[in-house]
This record gives C-alpha cells, sequence and structure tokens, in this order.
C-alpha cells in the first residue's frame, strides 16, 4: 500500500484496518467513525465534497413543501438546499454530526438560513415523524448504512412519511469492475494527514470503511464503519416492493472531471 508501512497480521478487527490497530498498539485510538470522536474528523473530510449536490437541487428544485433529509450529518446536503429556498428538516442518529451543523449555522452568514431548518436526533429506521412531506433525500450512499434485513421496512417507513406521489432521491454505490482488493487513500487536512482505507470483508458481504488520522500532535486515531454495497438493481427492486415507483436511474455528474462512483435512484410513492 503507498504510503503505509508493510504491517503484520493480527486479531481483531479483519483486514488491513486491523493489522494498523494491532501494529500501533495502545498508542493508536480506535473510534466508531460517526460517534464523539470520529463526528468532527468525519465533517473537516467531507465538507467540500460537491459530490452529487447539483444533481439533489435539480431533482428536488420543483417541491416548494418542506424536504425531510435522512442521514443530513454535519450538512453537506442540507446547507446547499437551505441555501436554494428549501423547508428542511433532518434526522440524524449522530448527536456529533449534529452539533457539527448546528455549529455551521450559528455562524452569522448562515443564521437565515437556519430559520428554515428543523432538526431531529433520531434513528431514520425508526422515525415517527407527526407529518407527511413533498420529499425525502438519503444522499451521501448512506443507504449503505442500513443492513440489509432492515431496508425493507426502512423503505416502508419512508414511504409512510411522504405524501402521495412524493419523491424519494437516494444515492448508492455504482458497481466496479476493477479489483476488488483494499485501497487507500491519502488526504492531507490543514492540523493531520488522513489515510481513507476502503476494503472488503467478502465473508460477510460488506465492506470496512477506516480513517488512519495522523495528526501534528496528540497520538493517531483510526475511526472504522462498515457498509453495505446494495447493486442499484437491488435496491430498484426494494423500492417497488416497498410501495414505490421507479421514475429512473441516473448516474452522477462527475465532480471535478473525475468519473462518478454514484448512482441516483429517483422514485416516488404509489400509495
Amino acid at each position: 500500500m503507498p504510503g503505509l508501512p508493510d504491517l503484520p497480521g493480527s486479531p481483531g478487527l479483519p483486514g488491513l484496518a486491523g493489522r494498523i490497530a494491532r501494529s500501533l498498539g495502545d498508542s493508536l485510538t480506535v473510534a466508531e467513525l460517526y460517534g464523539p470522536v470520529g463526528g468532527p474528523i468525519y465533517h473537516e473530510l467531507t465538507a467540500g465534497d460537491t459530490n452529487e449536490v447539483r444533481d439533489v437541487l435539480a431533482l428536488l428544485r420543483g417541491t416548494q413543501e418542506q424536504v425531510l433529509e435522512l442521514a443530513c450529518g454535519s450538512g453537506r446536503l442540507t446547507l446547499p438546499l437551505l441555501a436554494a429556498g428549501h423547508q428542511v428538516t433532518g434526522v440524524d442518529t449522530s448527536r456529533s454530526l449534529l452539533s457539527q451543523l448546528r455549529g455551521r449555522l450559528s455562524e452569522p452568514s448562515a443564521q437565515r438560513l437556519a430559520q428554515r431548518l428543523t432538526l431531529v436526533e433520531a434513528d431514520m429506521c425508526a422515525l415517527d415523524l407527526p407529518q407527511q412531506f413533498a420529499a425525502a433525500l438519503l444522499g451521501t450512499t448512506t443507504i449503505g448504512l442500513v443492513p440489509p434485513a432492515a431496508r425493507p421496512g426502512f423503505f416502508r417507513t419512508v414511504r409512510e412519511h411522504l405524501e402521495p406521489g412524493g419523491l424519494f432521491v437516494l444515492s448508492a454505490h455504482t458497481p466496479s469492475t476493477e479489483d476488488d482488493g483494499p485501497s487507500v487513500r491519502p488526504v492531507t487536512t490543514p492540523h493531520a494527514v488522513n489515510f481513507v482505507i476502503d476494503e472488503a470483508e467478502p465473508l460477510h458481504a460488506q465492506r470496512r470503511v477506516a480513517i488512519l488520522r495522523i495528526p501534528a500532535q496528540g497520538g493517531p486515531v483510526l475511526l472504522t464503519s462498515t457498509v453495505h454495497v446494495p447493486s442499484p438493481d437491488t435496491l430498484a427492486e426494494e423500492l417497488q416492493d416497498a410501495g414505490f415507483g421507479l421514475d429512473e436511474v441516473r448516474t452522477a455528474r462527475p465532480t471535478a472531471g473525475a468519473p462518478s462512483e454514484l448512482s441516483i435512484l429517483v422514485a416516488r410513492s404509489t400509495r
């Protein structure tokens, strides 16, 4: 792996993330990617990511009523939606990421946007809000965090929160035809060097995403998360089974000339 030392195998975390953890030993802090330790770091690495923003804004342009944004996180999509004039109800289970979003909206230049936002700390798979929405959004390929067995119930929950004919927009990873070995991508931020690690766990039909952070001061941190990677075809079938009609599946417009790795599914409630 370019940029990383050869590391011995070890029990515990699987794959490359586990080898890193055992190699660094007690000097390493291991935490969940979206938790109190990982939330600020995840925000720092993703706040400037504009993937799928143009597609989402275009698809929701005609929606005048409130948009339900599921897994809104620290606001990567929320802020552009608010700036475009939408009323947004943002839902996330991560208190850390919601705190990041509230902090961003407390800035003087963003306070007018905060007036159009309602935040709810809740599990999107067990959501029970007292209203229905004209549109719902699940971006950033977050569908991969929903276990396969829970997806049918989750899609039904989304449909129950939509008005008849309401729009549901979600993004998913576009299937790759390349070698499925571990990948490591270095990302330098002002106060740290970060390595984003993505590797398959074939026995469990899932992937492990980890971020190894080496700060200028303090010890290293390893943030981990397990994701499932359902194909757009699988998601389309599950949406139809849950009472949605599929409008289209499109490839997200590329950012900065790079090939897009995102598929965007556009569905409508039929019940």
